[in-house]
């Protein structure tokens, strides 16, 4: 009787650990309904992830966006491609925890490095649990990452001010200009 408990525990801790170590699962479960399952949102109510993600995983202030964004949620106004989006992200925090958000950002990016002709061939460092603790301890609120948001666009805008390469207005960090411009493909 000891044995099978201890076998079903160690099953049962496997599986667990299985799980919580797949983006793609992690992504079904808490992006896809919004973001859909390709990243690129529904233009107009869910903006699009895949690029982003992986624009903003290059440097210090859009890595600790895009784990805020995960973490905590977002709210207020920002613009991609050509679209205005006011609503609300909920956190995932609670849920999730900081190896899982790390295994869901690593697997948005991977698949943005393999789904996006125009990918960079120099991928980001993979977000560690360590990283996420660190900002986990920030306890933003959605509005506060929307701050967060505000300046990684002014610094983004900043070093890259062309038309059509990030900042508000102007599609967004890192993306094509709007639906009357060049599509992503």
């Amino acid at each position: 009787m000891k044995k099978r408990t201890l076998f079903a525990m160690l099953f049962v801790g496997a599986m667990s650990f299985a799980l919580a170590a797949d983006g793609e699962t992690l992504y079904t479960q808490y992006c896809q309904a919004c973001h859909q399952p390709n990243g690129e949102g529904i233009p107009g109510t869910y903006p699009f992830i895949s690029g982003p993600i992986k624009n903003l995983s290059t440097f210090e202030e859009g890595r600790e966006f895009v784990i805020a964004t995960t973490l905590f949620g977002l709210q207020g106004e920002l613009m991609q491609r050509g679209y205005t989006y006011n609503s609300v992200m909920p956190g995932y925090g609670p849920m999730m925890s900081d190896e899982e958000v790390a295994t869901l950002l690593n697997w948005i990016v991977e698949q943005a490095s393999w789904k996006r002709r125009n990918a960079s061939a120099t991928a980001p460092q993979p977000f560690t649990p360590e990283e996420v603790a660190r900002v986990r301890a920030l306890n933003l609120t959605p509005e506060q990452v929307h701050e967060l948001l505000m300046k990684v666009e002014e610094l983004m805008h900043g070093t890259n001010p062309a038309p059509g390469q990030g900042g508000a207005g102007n599609g967004g960090p890192g993306n094509q200009p709007g639906p009357k411009g060049p599509k992503s493909p």
